[in-house]
């Protein structure tokens, strides 16, 4: 442990963090972008929740650092904003359906992508929220909903009959009996049509999912 805290202290002096919306060097997202970060006007989709434009370059620039540039400590911030709205959410579904439990499932990556990214930057979000998750009400649950074949990125296609037919019958759920009757909720970082989320969400119904609350940190 204290060699990584070092090995880091040591990458930040190299490489100091500098704010995804104002470029200043202090952090990777500083108080004052913080602060000023607004939430999306306009959801993705009906059953889909998203947090933030994905226009707003704060955001943009997070993103970008930890899906491309693999800017690790970005996913312990994109998880503070993730876990702090889930909890007004689980405030709310504990109260209306008595729901107080829910499994932690990201969007995962195919096969192809992984070995090319290296890893799956929700599954990092993921594992951060995890951390901050004192009060246990989210069970993290990564591997349970799998790519099962590669699809094209779907910011890459314009037309939105093309992007619903891109993820048909792209994911499966390998242990069907760790989500009967479970409540889930569904993290991915960006969402545009929704195709995504909602072909996953479908996925994991058909499996024996009680609920599942696709929710993306942009739109």
């Amino acid at each position: 442990m204290k060699i990584t805290l070092s090995l880091e202290k040591i990458f930040n002096f190299l490489f100091p963090p500098r704010c995804a919306g104002c470029g200043d060097f202090s952090s990777y997202l500083c108080q004052k972008c913080h602060a000023a970060l607004k939430r999306a006007e306009t959801p993705a989709h009906e059953e889909i929740e998203a947090l933030f434009e994905y226009r707003a370059k704060a955001i943009q620039g997070l993103i970008w650092k930890l899906k491309y540039k693999n800017t690790r400590p970005v996913g312990r911030i994109l998880g503070e904003l993730l876990y702090e709205h889930m909890l007004l959410k689980i405030s709310e579904l504990a109260l209306f359906s008595g729901t107080k439990r829910f499994l932690l499932v990201p969007i995962p990556l195919s096969l192809q992508k992984l070995r090319l990214r290296g890893f799956n930057q929700m599954e990092l979000v993921g594992q951060e929220i995890e951390k901050l998750d004192h009060a246990e009400v989210l069970k993290y649950s990564p591997g349970i909903l799998i790519k099962t074949r590669h699809t094209k990125p779907q910011m890459e296609i314009r037309k939105k009959e093309e992007r619903l037919a891109n993820v048909v019958d792209s994911f499966a759920v390998t242990k069907s009996e760790k989500i009967e009757g479970e409540s889930i909720i569904l993290i991915d970082d960006v969402t545009t049509t929704g195709a995504t989320l909602l072909e996953a969400r479908k996925v994991l119904l058909e499996a024996g999912a009680r609920s599942v609350f696709p929710i993306a940190i942009a739109h």
